[in-house]
């Protein structure tokens, strides 16, 4: 009842959020993989090129994330959404008429900057910095966008692939984004601010001098490794979901269907997560998120049978659920929420960085003489490791990054 008068109370900042993570999933790479084929056709690529195509799009949005980011500290809210909803409506005109590779290139780095990188950063940034004792709920119900972004627009998407050209789509999308997205967000948010008297932050000193001090917190080390382990894994896991298969005993078609579970906890435990954050703190919960990830992947290694691939991801669903609020929360924790889109722009960038390299790593062992097995017990090792290693924060105050840390 206390969760459905949260939602009741604060629904316009709420379904302002939703909707940046919603309208994130045109810069997901589930959304992207969609239209790879008439890519493919469009610019004489191989799936291999194509792949360091994307690569590099990827990773070059990630090195400029931490410079947009950490505007969101520095400006007000409303100016800011509005700047990154209309970058990503630029990126859909642009993906619409994309010429030549290198025109594609920059609109593949835009939809994914825009998309994936700084509307999820608005949504997650908002609610960590808005919400004191309500925070996990906040996150929890912000977060619900992405799973509902993945539920709908594949099927849509692939039945307009039937009828419309590619690009014709990417018109539409831009249309979508035009006509609905910007209009809704600057008026949830402009009701907002003139409700809360809001103004823009006063932060003044430079992010790359906050950056610095972040970096010299030796709390930092410790929870990089746990931050970043499981979407590293499920990265790479999930790209080769078919060889893991053959080798684990599964059918492709089982394996398809066991996804079901990872969507079903992903959703549920992401709901969750968020009064268990309000009552526990992110700081003393952030240890144990990845013990569901351990234990799907022990299912998966040491058990062949028909139900361990729905434990396997299920499990990692748990976590990816519980990480989706856990961690945003965990950094304003530790480091105010002042600041808190420096911060987690800057942790993104490491998330993202992580995520492009992992399908290399994970090809590249398979390519080798390594089994999935292989990998497997590799996963498992890494994550024992992040999670000894994260227990440091249950003891962590707050810092005020505003201040040098000795």
């Amino acid at each position: 009842m206390d969760y459905l008068a949260f939602v009741r109370k604060e629904k316009r900042l709420l379904s302002f959020a939703v909707s940046f993570t919603f309208f994130s999933s045109f810069g997901q790479t589930f959304f992207i993989s969609l239209f790879v084929p008439f890519y493919l056709v469009a610019f004489e690529l191989s799936n291999a090129s194509f792949g360091s195509l994307y690569s590099a799009a990827t990773l070059t949005g990630a090195m400029i994330l931490p410079y947009l980011g950490q505007w969101i500290d520095r400006i007000s809210l409303s100016k800011y959404s509005l700047a990154v909803s209309a970058g990503l409506f630029f990126a859909a005109v642009l993906m619409s008429i994309s010429w030549h590779i290198s025109i594609f290139f920059i609109s593949l780095i835009l939809v994914r900057l825009t998309g994936q990188g700084l509307s999820s950063h608005t949504a997650q940034a908002t609610m960590a910095r808005v919400y004191g004792t309500e925070r996990g709920k906040a996150l929890s119900v912000s977060a619900l966008g992405y799973p509902l972004g993945e539920a709908v627009l594949p099927s849509i998407i692939t039945a307009m692939l039937v009828v419309f050209h590619w690009r014709t789509i990417w018109g539409i999308i831009a249309g979508v984004i035009a006509l609905i997205f910007i209009p809704v967000v600057w008026t949830l948010i402009r009701t907002y601010e003139k409700r809360e008297t809001h103004t823009a932050p006063k932060v003044k000193r430079s992010a790359k001098e906050d950056y610095k001090v972040i970096l010299k917190d030796r709390r930092t080390l410790f929870i990089i490794p746990a931050i970043l382990i499981p979407p590293f894994w499920a990265t790479g896991l999930f790209l080769y979901q078919i060889a893991a298969a053959d080798e684990l005993g599964w059918s492709a078609s089982l394996i398809a269907t066991a996804f079901i579970s990872f969507a079903i906890m992903r959703i549920l435990f992401g709901i969750i997560s968020g009064p268990l954050i309000d009552r526990f703190t992110a700081c003393k919960l952030f240890p144990f998120y990845l013990i569901p990830i351990l234990l799907g992947l022990l299912s998966a290694v040491y058990f062949s049978t028909n139900w361990s691939a729905f434990v396997y991801l299920g499990m990692i669903g748990v976590t990816m659920g519980l990480g989706s609020t856990i961690k945003s929360a965990l950094l304003a924790e530790m480091y105010g929420s002042e600041r808190i889109g420096t911060v987690q722009s800057l942790f993104t960038t490491f998330m993202v960085l992580s995520t492009a390299s992992s399908p290399i790593l994970v090809g590249t062992m398979l390519d080798s003489t390594f089994t999935m097995h292989d990998i497997l017990y590799l996963a498992i090792v890494t994550t024992v490791v992040s999670v000894l290693l994260s227990f440091r924060v249950i003891t962590s105050k707050p810092v005020d990054i505003s201040k040098p840390i000795e």
